[in-house]
């Protein structure tokens, strides 16, 4: 279980009525099978309910409180080499991530995420970015919404990868101390959902066929539950 750092009466809102939005896009064309580079937009939803007059039926709206960015390179034969140039061609951070475990000279997975994984036979999904409101924070709620967009997305993948470096720093500079404490934070939470830090040049990677990961899943649902249960007790005080 997740310790969350405020008590669960400072919620915002009902942590059960948090909704995932997926979003993606492609091009209308005799071409699209060349491009093996799906980009995925998670909008976070809080829902909620107006004060409506009595008797009247209920009616909720929804608040923009978070967002993930997620990026799926498929790995068929038939793309290669056109996953990685992609990514390349978007953004160094997520071509860098990449190349931790795509040989580019072979056209495929390096042999040590292969000997890593259970199996290198799938595509490989990149956790790029999240945010989430502030008001929303403390509560361990960042893994319970990481692990839910995850697994919606990995199905058939070998693997998840993902970073550790801050994406929310401030512009100016900041002390090396404080920018290391920043990711070893990011890093335990992403070792909560299944993320395990590998051996250079792999980074940090999630075997979604591991019994293991499946286990942390079903933990963090469980954390929402208590969480959730937490509130709703905190509103009968």
């Amino acid at each position: 279980m997740i310790t969350s750092k405020r008590s669960a009466d400072e919620l915002p809102g009902d942590p059960r009525r948090l909704n995932l939005e997926y979003r993606t896009w492609h091009f209308v064309s005799s071409e699209g099978d060349e491009n093996g580079f799906d980009e995925w937009h998670v909008s976070i939803w809080s829902n909620r309910f107006l004060d409506r007059p009595k008797w009247s039926a209920a009616k909720t709206v929804q608040d923009d409180i978070g967002s993930m960015r997620l990026f799926r390179l498929r790995m068929d034969d038939r793309f290669s080499p056109f996953p990685f140039a992609d990514a390349e061609s978007y953004d160094t951070g997520l071509s860098n991530m990449v190349l931790g475990v795509y040989d580019l000279g072979r056209g495929g997975y390096r042999q040590e995420f292969r000997d890593a994984m259970t199996s290198a036979d799938g595509d490989l999904l990149v956790l790029f970015d999240v945010r989430l409101d502030e008001a929303w924070r403390g509560f361990g709620l960042g893994p319970v919404l990481v692990s839910e967009a995850v697994w919606t997305l990995a199905d058939g993948c070998s693997a998840v990868i993902t970073d550790t470096h801050p994406t929310e720093f401030p512009d100016r500079p900041r002390p090396e101390a404080e920018y290391r404490r920043a990711e070893e934070k990011i890093a335990a939470l992403w070792e909560s959902v299944g993320f395990r830090r590998r051996a250079r040049p792999l980074g940090h990677l999630l075997d979604p066929r591991t019994d293991e990961a499946r286990e942390l899943r079903n933990e963090r649902r469980r954390d929402l539950d208590a969480l959730a249960d937490a509130w709703r007790e905190s509103l009968r005080r």
